[in-house]
Order: structure tokens, then C-alpha cells, then sequence
């Protein structure tokens, strides 16, 4: 009887405490989306305004950074890009968030890639001569964080249960 009743106060105890770590995992993973869409609109701001301040030349000084930076030409031609060869890429005038930017003044979409299992964000605003600065950074998805978890989180689960 006694081995019962452990079984299934340690079954119980297993399911509470996997449940409390996927519910503050998803908790989580919100809060950080947030920050990020928080932090690269900020970013774009302070970049398009400094493009419009000291000129196209100015997203050079991006390069080092973690997000990347691309100056669109009102037809959709990429002037320049901070982390690849401008010359070689292709029109980006249909894409969503450059589409809305050229139409509402800030556009925002992302698109994820299942080779690499992680969204891309993309942010863009027009700026005063018509042409639009966008923004995008990598998001792991939270499938990738899920499995990052799943190692301590069994480690938690046996500490507990012992």
C-alpha cells in the first residue's frame, strides 16, 4: 500500500514539476520576443536616423554589429547591406516588410527557415528621401529552446524527485 501511494505521489510530483517548467519556459520565451522586438525597433530608429543625419554611407559603421542593416532604394534595389554584397542581392521591393514601409512608413514581418530551425525578424521604416532602412536579427524558435532545456531540466526533475 505504502509503495502505492509513493508511486503516485512520485508521478504526480514528475507531471508538476515538467507542467511548471513548460509553463515558465513559455513565459519566457514571450518575455524575451518582446525585448527583441522592443530592442531592434529602438535600433532602427537610432539607425535611420543616422542615415538621414550623416547620409547612406553612415550604415557602414554597422558592420560589427549583431543585427543586420540594409538600405532599400524606393524601387526596392539594395543600396547597401551590412553583411552582404549590395551589388549581388536581389529586389527586395516585394518584400512584406519593405512593401509596408514604402506604403505606411514602418513595415514588420519574419520568416523562418526549417533548416536552421530559427525565425528571422525583419523591421523597416521609410525614411525622409523615400528610401526604406530594415533591420532583421535571428530568433530561435521555441522548439530550439525547448531542446536546450530538456537536459537541465531532467537534472532538475531527478534532484527533486530524489
Amino acid at each position: 500500500m505504502t509503495r502505492k501511494i509513493f508511486k503516485s505521489i512520485f508521478f504526480v510530483a514528475a507531471i508538476a514539476i515538467l507542467a511548471s517548467l513548460m509553463v515558465t519556459m513559455v513565459i519566457l520565451y514571450q518575455y524575451f520576443v518582446d525585448v527583441q522586438d522592443k530592442h531592434l525597433s529602438d535600433e532602427l530608429s537610432l539607425a535611420a536616423k543616422a542615415v538621414e543625419t550623416e547620409g547612406p554611407d553612415y550604415i557602414n559603421y554597422f558592420k560589427k554589429s549583431d543585427f543586420r542593416l540594409t538600405l532599400i532604394s524606393k524601387d526596392g534595389t539594395v543600396i547597401s547591406d551590412t553583411k552582404k554584397d549590395a551589388s549581388k542581392m536581389k529586389n527586395h521591393g516585394k518584400r512584406e516588410e519593405v512593401k509596408e514601409a514604402l506604403d505606411e512608413g514602418y513595415g514588420t514581418s519574419s520568416r523562418y527557415s526549417s533548416t536552421m530551425l530559427q525565425k528571422t525578424v525583419y523591421k523597416a521604416k521609410k525614411l525622409n528621401d523615400g528610401n526604406v532602412i530594415r533591420i532583421s536579427s535571428n530568433r530561435a524558435t521555441a522548439g530550439v529552446i525547448a531542446m536546450g532545456i530538456i537536459q537541465p531540466g531532467m537534472i532538475v526533475i531527478l534532484i527533486s524527485l530524489i
